[in-house]
């Protein structure tokens, strides 16, 4: 950094030409973040940058370090709505994340990733909230050139991986509430100018407590096609089409248990111009579950305005969802939309309720004061799509005695959320959520809930 200064100074050069870039943020997703531009001493300058490029011989055979420390306090008034379970529950989330990324030229990569999370003070501490040490990610990548330059090759990855696709409402890492989600399986994949395509045959994680003992969950399979469009026809727009497959052998809905075999078919359009953006998706469902038909759908929207309130920054936006539900439960078919692998945190971050037969309607604000600061203010309003169908958990999970009870209200959720970055390594994050059910839940045992979390992280 020293003789950077002094040779700018020495060559009379204003300070903009000399200054020295900002480094990118960290990716949500870790194994997307490149660290070849460190190769130009001039362009380290964060204190781990020192581990971040690690050569091994030539240039591109590289070794990159990096991690996460996070800890989480959540408090519920009453867990589940207290349908079942005890009056209140308090407690720490402890996570650490580890990775080595080792790339032995343009063509080959491996990715190794540990984790270690724990749950002080959880009256039932079991995954997705405990999982002591395990592997997280273990993946190797292989990339054949498909074009012209690296950018244009086709991706082979095989091994554990995390998976997350356009605004996750269907597949995400599920950060919340603590150990993210994870695949086995195989990815082929490739991106050019116009078109970026993922497919992928996979078995979800089944996660345990202990210590190095999760495997794949053989009773799930997970597969599809992801294909992300970023122009076209449609003005200022990039579009998702997807197919995704799922089966799943222990499936439980308000109508029974039994084998599921899912297949959802959908698209998103999403864009911003001017002051609006907007994000609005689609899917169909169809398939078998146990001895009858499946056919469900589902409709999200998510559209914002932005504006200024004096110096701040500002964001008014409404979201909608709609899930179907099974309308009759003796006709021999099953309509219950299913959400496949969301975010819990899928209306806000208490997820107490899913997406499976629900309508909803979420004004929001957001402020920015600073660049780095953001907070939310948001109010959701549930209904269920059938009275015949059950309330469903952000699991997916029916709660019993709500299926043909009637009053479609299912209750509001108040939800303040503050969000701070605090620099490119701290971020802080806090809230809380009130949840006012309605008579289909306090019948059957539901409370109104309160939710209170502060996390910090640290990422480098």
């Amino acid at each position: 950094m020293l003789l950077l200064a002094l040779a700018c100074s020495l060559a009379d050069m204003p300070g903009e030409a000399c200054a020295q870039p900002s480094p990118p943020p960290y990716n949500f997703l870790r194994y997307d973040e490149d660290y070849r531009y460190l190769q130009d001493p001039a362009r380290r300058g964060d204190p781990w940058d020192a581990v971040k490029y690690l050569p091994l011989g030539s240039p591109d055979i590289y070794l990159s370090l990096g991690g996460e420390i996070r800890e989480r306090f959540e408090s519920y008034s009453a867990p589940n709505f207290g349908v079942p379970g005890p009056s209140a529950d308090g407690y720490l989330l402890h996570r650490i994340l580890l990775h080595a990324d080792v790339h032995a030229g343009n063509h080959l990569r491996g990715f190794f990733q540990l984790g270690n999370q724990l749950a002080p003070g959880k009256d039932i501490a079991t995954p997705p909230y405990e999982d002591r040490a395990d592997v997280q990610q273990a993946f190797v990548d292989v990339r054949v050139p498909a074009g012209s330059g690296q950018a244009n090759a086709a991706l082979l990855r095989v091994g554990r991986q995390e998976m997350a696709f356009g605004s996750q409402r269907l597949v995400s890492v599920r950060d919340a509430p603590n150990v993210r989600r994870a695949f086995d399986g195989v990815r082929v994949g490739g991106a050019g100018e116009d078109m970026k395509i993922d497919a992928f045959a996979t078995r979800p994680v089944l996660l345990k407590a202990d210590a190095f003992d999760d495997q794949p969950n053989h009773a799930q399979g997970f597969w599809g096609v992801y294909m992300t469009v970023p122009k076209t026809f449609v003005p200022s727009s990039g579009v998702d089409l997807y197919y995704l497959g799922f089966e799943n052998s222990r499936a439980r809905y308000s109508v029974g248990a039994g084998v599921e075999r899912r297949h959802s078919v959908g698209g998103r359009v999403f864009g911003a111009h001017g002051r609006w953006d907007w994000d609005w998706e689609a899917l169909t469902q169809f398939g078998s579950f146990g001895a009858q038909d499946l056919f469900a759908w589902g409709f999200s929207t998510d559209t914002g305005y932005g504006f200024a309130v004096a110096d701040w920054k500002a964001r008014a936006g409404i979201k909608a969802t709609i899930g179907s539900g099974d309308g009759n439960p003796h006709d021999g078919r099953l309509g219950t939309y299913g959400g496949l692998f969301p975010k819990l945190a899928y209306f806000n971050q208490a997820g107490l309720l899913g997406a499976s037969n629900v309508m909803d309607i979420q004004p929001s604000l957001t402020l920015k004061p600073v660049p780095r600061l953001r907070l939310t203010l948001s109010w959701d309003f549930i209904w269920r799509q059938t009275t015949n169908d059950a309330v469903y958990t952000s699991a997916a999970i029916p709660i019993a005695g709500t299926a043909g009870r009637p009053g479609r209200y299912t209750g509001s959720q108040l939800a303040i959320d503050v969000y701070w970055q605090a620099d490119r390594h701290v971020a802080i994050n806090g809230g809380l959520v009130h949840v006012d059910v309605a008579k289909v839940l306090s019948v059957v045992g539901g409370h109104n809930t309160n939710f209170v979390y502060l996390s910090a992280a640290y990422t480098f």
